[in-house]
């Protein structure tokens, strides 16, 4: 028995439509961006420099919220902390803000913020000057407030005064694991490819404590759980080109959830595009400019233990939407002193935002790293 209302069932068909839509469309931005190289990989070619190995010559110039930008030489390896923090606030659907009373009409809870905090530890270890492997292990911090639909008995008005329900969840996340190749590997520029697979490490079985009001015993929504629950596949092509004190870079990546997990939903596929500049001002410091795209799907199926109108955040239809972010960063170079490590931060702010029914809006998104290559 479906709970879906006619309305949503429809969104769910025009969200297969444009999730298939932008298969074909990434299909044909791959194709472009082989193409795109080809120039670059002539100029590479013709370069007079020098390299003692086949990858860029100069300073890691990568910005501190991108994961994948280079391979690495054989035998060499790269370990980094990296911490993430997205804040959100305020309903919206699609385009446009919603107003707390109308979300009371079909909900009993409304959301107010939530904040999603990321620990994650990576290691990339160079296999050959070609083939590099990656590993992703994270911790996840995640809280938010809601108001709670009442009554003013007095005068038979709705009251909404400050948060009076809040959820809390943290734990261990999904694993993901990279292999890079890298087919254009010049002193100037690289063009790679990578497929991953998300391990589902992460629990989605987080449920309230007995005496929640609203989940007592009972499974929180899905975005308060920590994984997938399913063995995701995560492709990815990038081009880097890095000379002297400049470096740019363009990528699609892409995460395919290959199946259902074991109640019975799977969440919306991804794809993402990356562009980014960074410049090195001086011989220790950095700084980059970056956008990034996103596409996500609605989660398909449902949690049986959920119900759909408890609030936004229940129901399969209020997730995933079409994002760009735009992101401005540092980074600082130790050249003697701690030689070979990199400190990092980056911050970003939505410029659009197109969300599938009613979710809080992204406010900003938080990232600093450490990195040590020996």
């Amino acid at each position: 028995m479906s709970f879906l209302h006619p309305a949503v069932k429809a969104r769910d068909e025009y969200t297969r439509f444009n999730f298939y839509y932008m298969l074909t469309q990434l299909n044909r931005l791959l194709l472009l961006a082989l193409l795109a190289a080809q120039p670059f990989r002539l100029l590479a070619q013709t370069d007079k420099d020098t390299c003692s190995n086949f990858s860029c010559c100069s300073t890691d110039l990568t910005p501190s919220g991108v994961m994948i930008s280079h391979v690495h030489i054989k035998n060499e390896w790269m370990i980094s902390y990296r911490f993430m923090n997205m804040y959100m606030s305020d309903l919206a659907s699609g385009t446009n803000l919603e107003n707390k009373e109308d979300v009371f009409v079909n909900y009993l809870m409304v959301p107010e913020k939530m904040s999603m905090q990321m620990h994650m530890l990576m290691a990339m270890y160079g296999i050959t000057n070609r083939l590099t492997a990656m590993a992703m292990l994270n911790y996840q911090m995640n809280s938010m407030d809601m108001s709670m639909y009442t009554m003013n008995h007095t005068h038979g008005n709705t009251t909404m005064g400050s948060p009076n329900h809040s959820m809390k969840t943290n734990g261990l996340g999904d694993t993901k694991l990279h292999v890079l190749y890298g087919i254009v590997q010049k002193n100037t520029c690289q063009l790679l490819i990578s497929l991953g697979a998300s391990i589902p490490t992460g629990t989605i079985q987080l449920k309230g404590a007995s005496d929640d009001p609203m989940y007592p015993n009972t499974h929180y929504p899905y975005g308060m759980q920590l994984g997938s629950g399913t063995i995701d596949l995560l492709p990815g092509i990038s081009y880097l080109y890095q000379r002297n004190q400049l470096a740019m870079s363009g990528s699609i990546s892409g995460t395919y959830r290959a199946g259902y997990n074991s109640y019975g939903y799977k969440l919306g596929n991804e794809a993402t595009v990356n562009s980014w500049l960074s410049y090195q001002w001086l011989n220790f410091i950095s700084s980059s400019l970056r956008l990034e795209g996103n596409y996500s799907g609605a989660i398909e199926g449902h949690d049986p233990a959920l119900y759909y109108y408890t609030e936004p955040s229940t129901n399969p239809a209020n997730y995933g939407g079409k994002r760009i972010n735009a992101y401005v960063g540092s980074s600082i170079h130790f050249k003697k002193c701690l030689r070979n490590n990199r400190l990092g931060i980056e911050y970003g702010m939505p410029l659009f935002q197109d969300l599938n029914g009613i979710q809080l809006k992204q406010k900003y998104v938080l990232n600093a790293s450490w990195s040590f290559t020996f």
